[in-house]
């Protein structure tokens, strides 16, 4: 029966009309534009840092707005931007996301002039593994540049998050689009006509990569209508002095990511294959055998059909752990996943065991899949394998586990109801039909004085059984 309930990220994203200032101390501006600013913020409970973007309710396109935060919500990725929770007052909407203190890549691009094939190759496969997996989950970003990827940190690390998903859009395989989104220098021509798919993402990711290896895009002019024009005809030249020292492999993978013919454009998961990455693939991002041992022993003691269990530690992984304590998981995360679309197959795991253990067992396998697999789509996303890759005592701190029953309380009550746990779990499972005989089985199951309702000393009790 709960096996039909599905745990996603969506699940633990709020949405709250008390005052931002409950739950956050705002800090200095960081940014501002026509949507507004964004300024820094601290998270009260964690003393994590965070960036808040304040967009004003009389500028914006509310529909729009919230078609965004369904997208960002939905999607999991360790290159996506990831945001936290929405609050809203009556004149604002404030959008809590990760804090990225490199700046954007438009920025290092500029300082730089140009970057190595190595840095370019880095960057590039991550953007186009969040790309892959946006467009596997049938949503396409329409404004792929510089300014809209940042980069984590200040130093070499080379750490990108793509952000800026307001012209995102939900589209079905098969169709054509038709809304001219998108900004000159990097909008495919397919765009400009209004006719195109997710394939227009791919060209702009060739225009970057371009950008990215000589300083300065295929498609210039001295104003917007100039640059459409060039873009329109899509031809584009390789000038000797910038490019006489990038490799061939460099300029085979531009000029195919800017095939004019859309249909005759690879994917982004075919662009991930190209020797380019082989050639320049990064050295330092393979992980030690002691974290993938750690990791596989956590995960076979993830139990199944404990979605209550699950979910806690899902909310604890997406809300309260820091960007600090991903790191190393992430790294083994993109270790496994090597065809790079941003999710673990049931392949990709066994060759992961196979590297860390020799041997294989399957059935072993098969059972890690089905217990940590939350969503039931047959792969493992990034929040999944988070869930179950953490150790014990990074999750079971007494902090998180307050603060995830706080959560869970919503109504401040001091114990969790069977309403509560439906009301939650239906952000991540829209359009499917919940039961609350589920809710109230997961209830009982913590239940151990039969008063209908979990107080904290029951959960923290079901949640200690759950890591034994």
């Amino acid at each position: 029966m709960t096996d039909k309930v599905k745990i996603q990220k969506s699940t633990f994203i709020s949405s709250k009309t008390t005052p931002i200032s409950k739950d956050y101390i705002m800090g200095k501006s960081i940014g501002a534009g026509a949507f507004g600013t964004v300024r820094l913020c601290v998270h009260k409970a964690t003393r994590q840092t965070r960036a808040c973007k304040i967009l004003k309710k009389a500028n914006q396109d509310i529909k729009a707005l919230q078609e965004e935060v369904e997208i960002l919500s939905k999607l999991s990725h360790p290159n996506i931007m990831q945001i936290y929770e929405v609050y809203n007052d009556k004149t604002n909407f404030y959008i809590v996301s990760e804090f990225c203190q490199g700046g954007e890549l438009f920025d290092a691009i500029s300082k730089k002039g140009n970057f190595s094939e190595i840095e370019a190759a880095k960057i590039m496969k991550q953007v186009l593994s969040a790309v892959c997996y946006s467009h596997q989950n049938n949503i396409v970003h329409r404004d792929l540049k510089p300014e809209n990827i940042l980069l984590d940190d200040k130093g070499n690390d080379l750490t990108i998050k793509i952000i800026d998903w307001g012209c995102a859009k939900s589209f079905k395989k098969n169709e054509k689009m038709t809304n001219r989104d998108g900004t000159p220098y990097y909008i495919a021509p397919e765009v400009l006509e209004g006719n195109y798919d997710e394939k227009c993402d791919v060209w702009s990711c060739g225009v970057i990569l371009y950008i990215m290896l000589c300083g300065y895009p295929p498609f210039d002019g001295d104003n917007d209508d100039e640059i459409l024009k060039k873009v329109t005809i899509g031809k584009f030249d390789f000038p000797k002095e910038e490019w006489k020292n990038v490799s061939k492999e460099a300029i085979d993978l531009i000029k195919k990511m800017l095939t004019f013919e859309p249909s005759k454009r690879p994917s982004a998961l075919d662009c991930l294959s190209h020797p380019w990455f082989l050639k320049n693939k990064d050295k330092n991002n393979g992980s030690n055998k002691k974290m993938a041992k750690n990791v596989i022993s956590n995960m076979k003691k993830f139990k199944r059909d404990r979605k209550l269990e699950q979910a806690t530690v899902s909310f604890i992984v997406n809300q309260l752990i820091s960007k600090d304590e991903r790191k190393e998981l992430i790294k083994q995360f993109q270790e496994w996943d090597t065809n790079g679309d941003g999710v673990l197959s049931r392949d990709e795991i066994i060759e992961g065991y196979r590297k860390t253990y020799g041997a294989v067992d399957e059935n072993e396998i098969d059972n890690i899949m089905q217990s940590i697999d939350l969503d039931g789509n047959g792969v493992i996303d990034y929040n999944e394998f988070l869930s179950c890759a953490f150790n014990r005592d990074k999750i079971m701190s007494k902090d998180n586990l307050e603060l995830t029953f706080k959560a869970f309380d919503t109504d401040g009550s001091g114990k969790i109801s069977a309403d509560e746990l439906m009301t939650m779990f239906m952000k991540g499972n829209k359009g499917n039909q919940l039961d609350k005989k589920v809710f109230e089985k997961m209830v009982k199951e913590a239940d151990e004085n039969g008063d209908g309702e979990i107080s904290f000393d029951e959960f923290r009790t079901i949640m200690s059984k759950f890591f034994s």
